[in-house]
């Protein structure tokens, strides 16, 4: 039920016979571009290494080496991005697509050998790459900053799986690689990821699912983001190995913090607090007679006011749903006020926690989801900038008081949870297959409107999720567009959560819950990739 709830192009090709003249990294790699990166000797390509059902080609310090090409695409994929110019010398951070992460050498010294890895990207200068031509040969040497060593086929080896190290320049072909440019792919945001890695006891919810956000202009706020996420964990359940006791279990059903700036990613984000009559002062939306959960989800600031819908219910099952009014303050003590306006509060036929977006005509529109699990249909309300209390739902043809499941209402079909936002001029839907019931379809996509009411386009499969859980399939749910989170880049934010479950295997694991598998992850989708 809670699913209810829920670069552009490098500029060339290479080729052996062009010149020398021509061989040059300002003509041939791009300042931000994607590229697959094959050594001379051996003929293989650079990959992390690790097993994948354990999520080890996520982690930092996983180490890199050569395999003959994947079909797997993202292990193999490397972003090339340009991050300064110093005495002349362009120097470029090497992103993995499927980690996020940064190409790293392992020490400051020049001692050859050592095998490179991947560590979350901080610019430090050992993250640092010279991408310098080897003239006349259509490849390229890649140099660390720091240490000045070159990125190395250890001994020229044709073999999977052999390391990539560093060593001293000119050695030949084993440091010479082909950068063959690729369109502009998905990729895990890393930054993202490491942004809801909250492990300080004291800063309140620290792992949780859903993961909101609500961009702020409001005073002091202006600039800053509010999250709003679901069942949440509290920091004080944290044992000394940043773990849970396997009998520990959330303190409250949802929670809210401010990001302090749109690119400011450290995990430390306060959270938002209200006297709250329940003793519970982090739960922003309070639990309802008769119920035992409310699930805060998708929001809008107007002035300063921040509306943000909130599913009501008990077990599994949807009663009810609100709109809750917080009214902002400089601090982190709010106001929170529990509204009901007709035709959203009294019906859980529809639920509208599909995402709400402001437009330009001065209406607020909410999206919502009805169906069963698997195929659901999207619905949309509206109400007045001027009056949040008014609503009224669309059935296909007009704006009427009441919500309608008639097929002829739905501005489009989702698979098992979806996601409206508004970016570039259009709508945009995320949607993503079933993520609980161990399906080996794991698959998001993308579709756009320029209307609210449809119709949205056909859908773009845009990212495969790939989360284990100790071997087995990791459960997830929740995805999100965050618009506002702009990088330059022109790709756009998606998020989804994932669950402390597998298939087939016990959440429990050697004593301890592990909160990687409660918070949300985050992808970064080429504009390019979805028409937008």
């Amino acid at each position: 039920m809670k699913a209810q709830f829920l670069i552009f192009f490098a500029v060339v090709a290479f080729f052996n016979t062009v010149s020398a003249a021509e061989v040059t990294p300002a003509t041939l790699i791009s300042d931000y571009g994607t590229y697959t990166l094959k050594c001379q000797a051996g003929g293989k390509f650079m990959e992390v290494y690790g097993e994948i059902t354990y999520n080890e080609k996520f982690k930092n310090n996983a180490k890199i080496v050569q395999r003959e090409a994947s079909s797997e695409g993202l292990w193999q994929e490397w972003q090339v991005i340009y991050r300064m110019t110093l005495q002349g010398v362009k120097y470029f951070e090497l992103m993995n697509l499927h980690s996020g992460k940064a190409l790293t050498a392992p020490c400051v010294t020049a001692k050859s050998g050592l095998q490179l890895q991947q560590d979350s990207y901080t610019g430090d200068d050992l993250q640092l790459w010279e991408i310098r031509a080897v003239a006349a040969t259509g490849t390229f040497n890649i140099l660390n900053k720091k240490n000045g060593l070159a990125v190395t086929n250890l001994n020229g080896s044709a073999s999977v799986n052999s390391a990539i190290v560093q060593e001293a320049i000119g050695a030949g072909e084993k440091q010479n690689w082909v950068f063959t440019s690729i369109k502009a792919n998905t990729y895990r945001d890393d930054a993202v990821v490491g942004f809801f890695e909250r492990n300080n006891p004291t800063q309140g919810s620290v792992a949780f699912d859903q993961g909101n956000s609500i961009p702020l202009t409001w005073g002091k706020n202006n600039g800053k983001v509010l999250w709003v996420t679901q069942d949440a964990w509290d920091g004080s359940s944290l044992q000394p190995n940043s773990l849970f006791c396997c009998d520990d279990f959330f303190r409250y059903n949802n929670s809210m913090f401010v990001q302090q700036t749109k690119t400011d990613w450290s995990p430390t984000c306060p959270n938002i607090i209200i006297d709250s009559p329940m003793g519970r002062p982090r739960q922003i939306c309070s639990n309802q007679p008769g119920t035992d959960w409310t699930w805060a989800g998708p929001g809008i600031e107007i002035g300063n006011k921040v509306y943000v819908h909130c599913g009501e219910g008990k077990g599994l099952g949807a009663t009810n749903q609100s709109l809750y009014v917080l009214t902002q303050s400089e601090d982190s003590l709010w106001k929170s006020e529990r509204t009901t306006p007709k035709g959203l509060s009294g019906q859980a036929a529809v639920i509208y926690a599909a995402g709400m977006v402001k437009a330009s005509d001065n209406y607020v529109y909410c999206f919502g989801s009805h169906g069963n699990g698997f195929q659901e249909d999207i619905n949309v309300a509206r109400f007045p900038v001027k009056n949040p209390q008014s609503w009224t739902f669309w059935d296909g043809s007009k704006w009427t008081e009441n919500p309608s499941t008639n097929k002829a209402a739905s501005v489009s079909s989702s698979l098992a949870v979806s996601y409206v936002a508004y970016c570039n001029g259009k709508y945009v839907m995320v949607t993503i297959d079933n993520g609980f019931m161990c399906f080996d379809k794991r698959n998001v996509y993308i579709s756009t409107s320029t209307s609210p009411t449809g119709p949205f386009s056909e859908r773009v499969l845009v990212y495969k999720i790939q989360e284990y859980f100790y071997g087995k399939y990791a459960r997830y749910y929740t995805p999100s567009i965050h618009p506002e989170s702009i990088n330059g880049r022109d790709e756009l934010l998606v998020t989804y959560s994932l669950n402390f479950s597998g298939c087939g295997v016990e959440s429990c694991q050697n004593g301890y819950l592990d909160p990687y598998f409660y918070r949300v992850k985050g992808i970064r989708v080429p504009y390019s990739k979805i028409g937008l």
